[in-house]
């Protein structure tokens, strides 16, 4: 690759910066649209991602019969899913155990309650 100037180095980079900008402006009308839809049908994020747990079939000894509760054979048991107790408008979520997210922090430290938040 041939080495170019530093004048041409930075209108490449002017360039550059200006489609980044352009880019940027076409990103946002296409997500408040995404938004709207996903608000008008009642589609949360958590439906995207897959929020029902899958359907699984109990599985059968060697000898046809349904296996001991997991419990009782000494493996770990699967972890139910909690509720989301707590939301704010950017799509941030808790279910209100373990330790408090950032978002959540940040915005009691702004004057706002977390009573806000609750869902």
């Amino acid at each position: 690759m041939p080495r170019l100037s530093a004048e041409a180095l930075k209108q490449r980079i002017a360039a550059l910066q200006k489609q980044l900008v352009a880019a940027e402006n076409k990103k946002q009308p296409a997500i408040n649209k995404v938004k709207a839809l996903m608000k008008k049908l009642g589609v949360s994020l958590q439906d995207l991602a897959g929020g029902a747990a899958p359907v699984t079939v109990a599985s059968k000894g060697r000898r046809g019969r349904p296996r001991k509760a997991d419990s009782a054979i000494g493996t770990k048991k699967a972890s139910r899913k909690v509720a989301i107790k707590y939301r704010d408008d950017k799509g941030n979520s808790w279910t209100g155990r373990g330790k408090t997210p950032r978002w959540l922090v940040e915005a009691e430290k702004s004057g706002k309650n977390r009573s806000d938040f609750l869902i």
